[in-house]
């Protein structure tokens, strides 16, 4: 009787966090929140940031990656409170800590798999949470885009991405975007190539074609072809340094929309 009665205090306690951070992600009564959370041993008046999870074990299991989560997050000190989302954890975390460390670990909890995390800027009051939720998805969602390898990646440390994402008008960026990429894109679209994430990555490298051919785990030979018919096509001298820059800017102006789309 007495293990039963504690196990429901743990799931009591278990769903009251859970339903506390939903509460937080989406937005909340400030007074209630704070409240609930000091009842909880949480002041969430302390700066916090969002982190959102995303990955999966060699089995696919949801519930063996949240417990590896928890688990890491218990052992870094990151914070207890935490929910499952889909197939992401989101982790409001009040500890400063290596994100690449923690996502390495969550890999060695998982023998295998994938993680990739997403951090949200801080936040210094109830208020903040949904704003910092978004900016941990969208430098999650910049990681799918950009076909990255699997990291932590940080809002703040998206740089333009970041001013790009927080254009009050997007249709500026989108006019931008087919200014100096229409040609391509429609191209890409009706031949289902991929010249625009090629010229991304050519630019990305510096104009470096081992770096560029490496990136795109594509024979120099054919990175030629393509960077030819990207002159063609597009009429863009690549050589020339404001065409190419506002090119890069392009393109991550392209990518930045997808993000915020997907």
């Amino acid at each position: 009787m007495e293990l039963a009665r504690l196990r429901s205090l743990a799931e009591t306690e278990l769903r009251i966090r859970r339903d506390l951070v939903d509460e937080l992600l989406t937005g909340t009564e400030e007074s209630s929140a704070l409240a609930r959370g000091q009842a909880l041993g949480h002041d969430l008046e302390k700066p916090h940031r969002v982190v959102v999870v995303e990955g999966h074990g060699r089995a696919h299991d949801s519930n063996a990656f949240f417990l590896a989560v928890r688990r890491v997050s218990r052992q870094l000190h990151a914070g207890s409170l935490l929910v499952a989302r889909g197939e992401s954890v989101v982790v409001l975390s009040e500890a400063d800590l290596d994100w690449e460390k923690f996502r390495g670990l969550v890999m060695t909890e998982l023998g295998g798999g994938r993680c990739r995390l997403g951090v949200g800027d801080y936040c210094h009051g109830p208020k903040d949470f949904p704003r910092s939720y978004r900016e941990a998805q969208i430098a999650l969602r910049m990681q799918r885009v950009a076909k990255a390898e699997d990291r932590a990646t940080s809002y703040a440390d998206l740089g333009v991405y970041r001013i790009l994402a927080e254009v009050e008008n997007p249709m500026a960026v989108e006019r931008f975007v087919r200014h100096w990429l229409n040609a391509l894109l429609e191209y890409d679209a009706r031949k289902g190539s991929e010249l625009v994430h090629t010229l991304s990555r050519y630019l990305e490298c510096g104009g470096s074609y081992e770096a560029t051919a490496a990136a795109l785990s594509v024979h120099r030979s054919t990175l030629k072809y393509r960077l030819q018919r990207i002159r063609e096509i597009s009429g863009h001298d690549l050589t020339h340094p404001d065409t190419a820059f506002n090119l890069q800017l392009a393109t991550r102006g392209w990518q930045t929309l997808q993000g915020l789309q997907s």
